[in-house]
């Protein structure tokens, strides 16, 4: 799993597939899960640290709201695409993607 700053462009990964189909990918999503738990903690308990002493300010607000909302978005868009991935490959003669289908360009 590769962990990223709120402040860069790189984004967390995942490797939920193996090829040798082993569960390896299911600890490192839970590694990412728990990861991004801490991550709203931390988001949580800075904003309350500040409410504390009085030195919470509207820019503040404004940075929290959209770490919040844009962690919130991306991780629930990534949590449907697992499901949607997982309910694929358990409908019978059926792969998950539609990439890897023999013939298909993927387009």
């Amino acid at each position: 799993m590769k962990r990223s700053s709120s402040r860069s462009r790189e984004r967390d990964v995942a490797m939920a597939d193996r090829p040798d189909d082993s569960q390896d990918g299911w600890r490192d999503l839970a590694r990412l899960a728990a990861a991004r738990t801490q991550e709203y903690v931390q988001l949580w308990e800075g904003a309350a640290a500040k409410l504390k002493d009085s030195s919470y300010r509207s820019e503040d607000l404004i940075d929290d709201w959209f770490s919040f909302w844009g962690k919130a978005i991306r991780d629930t868009t990534a949590g449907a695409a697992l499901l949607w991935t997982a309910g694929m490959r358990d409908v019978r003669g059926r792969d998950a993607t539609r990439d890897s289908r023999p013939g298909d360009s993927g387009q």
